[in-house]
């Protein structure tokens, strides 16, 4: 017996998903750009939260609501 996901939840889990791959691929630009001083030590982790981010937006994207 399958249930109907409503069109509502969809829309917004593809809405959030791409804000995520939005939000996670700036994240990983911006901290390979970051100025030289005690932060840009860090870039690496930044730049590795901000693909962890963008991947969780994709699977957002390619699921489908159930």
């Amino acid at each position: 017996m399958s249930e109907d996901t409503p069109i509502g939840l969809t829309l917004i889990t593809k809405i959030i998903g791409l804000i995520l791959i939005i939000i996670g691929a700036a994240i990983a630009y911006y901290a390979n750009d970051l100025p030289t001083g005690a932060i840009s030590n860090f870039s690496g982790v930044f730049a590795g939260i901000g693909v962890v981010v963008a991947v969780i937006g994709f699977v957002l994207l390619l699921v489908r609501g159930q």
